[in-house]
């Protein structure tokens, strides 16, 4: 506290001791001078903490009451602390109603929920996104949303991923919610309209699945012929041989690539949004063991590491065709009499699916770009060992689907490691 105030007390201090030991000299009234300087005292401090009062009671705190020395002192910094704290008021409301402000101009619907769901205060899109009206402000947002998936969704109180539904308030509608927490328990639903996205996306996937479809049974049957012209010996063998090995070769190309394009197709549709199963990872890889010595025709070693107590819960399918991709890349791409490492292990946080190979190795130029569809490193390859460009693409949508993350390391001319890290939430 300055030292202004403490001054002017000791002043009336000094001064009144002053008068009234002079008093006490001339009347010889010591203990009297003494009695009156105390109540004096007391008197002035007890009316100084009562105009005090009264100031802080009054909304008129721009004006000082009329007390001095050490309560004037503390009216004057009581008054300065209020000061500040309106200008911080007033700096946070400009910035509240300035967000606000802008928050009218986005595009997607805003809603801001209180730590009950509650709802606050939305922009003006969520009147024709949302239907929620003026009236609507203090109620819970599951009563004014009523749709299912939106309800399970904020009871589950998992908000990493947004939610896709079909709006119940605009049935033609696809709407993409999710929930931000942010401020003391505060949330924000930010909605906003993907039909057409959706559409496009919708009219990509029927699209490869179609042709797909379609173009299996014409292959299917050129196979079949180019079997039979293999099985039957006619004039001119030996000089259709070549041919025949080199259209047999593109047809199982062209038939791998198909199984690839279905089997993306299916991962990323909604068609796997069923529960999860209980998958005894272990008995999977045994398996796994079996198609990847098939697959490698002997050419590799193969070392399989896994915890025999550790099982999961997952898609089985999607699971099986990214276990079978990371392994059949290793083979592809490493010389033969390569060693091939297959890891199956919990740590404090994550279940994790390893391969790692010692293979031709990945220049890190390359590694962002490997989860892309049909991108090779070396498309020559690629094509020499069958290789669609699709394998890395469908491990990328199977670990979305669990929530799980791909980490690539590499070394050009030493080999690659393949991590798979899946929550620990679902270990069984």
């Amino acid at each position: 506290m300055s030292s202004n105030g403490i001054k002017r007390e000791l002043t009336w201090i000094v001064s009144t001791a002053s008068v009234l030991l002079l008093f006490a000299l001339v009347t010889d009234q010591w203990v009297l001078s003494l009695f009156i300087f105390i109540i004096s005292y007391i008197a002035r401090q007890l009316w100084s903490i009562r105009q005090f009062e009264k100031w802080m009671d009054s909304r008129l705190k721009n004006r000082h009451p009329p007390v001095t020395g050490f309560w004037s002192e503390l009216t004057y910094l009581v008054s300065k602390k209020q000061r500040a704290l309106e200008k911080h008021a007033d700096l946070n409301l400009y910035k509240s109603e300035q967000f606000k402000a802008a928050s009218m101009l986005i595009p997607d619907a805003v809603v801001s929920l209180e730590k009950h769901n509650r709802i606050e205060w939305f922009n003006s899109v969520s009147k024709s996104l949302l239907g929620i009206r003026t009236h609507d402000k203090g109620s819970r947002i599951a009563s004014v949303i009523r749709q299912p998936e939106f309800v399970e969704y904020l009871k589950k109180n998992d908000f990493t991923k947004p939610l896709t539904v079909n709006s119940s308030y605009r049935p033609s509608r696809t709407y993409e919610m999710q929930i931000i927490p942010y401020f003391e328990n505060h949330k924000l639903l930010v909605v906003r309209d993907i039909t057409e996205l959706y559409q496009l996306a919708q009219i990509r996937k029927d699209f490869i699945a179609n042709a797909s479809h379609e173009l299996r049974t014409p292959l299917t049957v050129l196979r079949g012929y180019l079997e039979v012209m293999f099985d039957t010996p006619g004039e001119h063998q030996e000089h259709w041989e070549l041919p025949l090995e080199h259209m047999q070769t593109q047809a199982h190309r062209m038939q791998s690539i198909i199984e690839d394009l279905l089997a993306l197709s299916t991962i990323e549709s909604e068609s796997i949004t069923a529960e999860k199963e209980k998958i005894n990872v272990p008995d999977r890889l045994k398996q796994l063991e079996i198609d990847a010595k098939q697959l490698s025709a002997g050419k590799h070693q193969f070392f399989f590491e896994v915890d025999e107590s550790l099982e999961m819960y997952g898609y089985p399918e999607p699971l099986k065709s990214l276990f079978m991709n990371l392994v059949s890349n290793a083979v592809r791409y490493s010389p033969d009499g390569g060693n091939i490492y297959v890891r199956w292990f919990g740590t404090k946080r994550h279940l994790v699916y390893e391969v790692e190979d010692n293979g031709l190795g990945i220049s890190q130029e390359h590694i962002p770009r490997l989860m892309e569809r049909f991108y090779r490193v070396d498309k020559d390859r690629s094509r020499v060992t069958g290789g669609t460009g699709l394998g890395l693409a469908i491990v990328k949508h199977v670990l979305e689907k669990h929530n799980a993350s791909l980490q690539i390391t590499s070394v050009l001319g030493k080999g690659s490691t393949f991590r798979c890290e899946f929550p620990l939430s679902l270990a069984h």
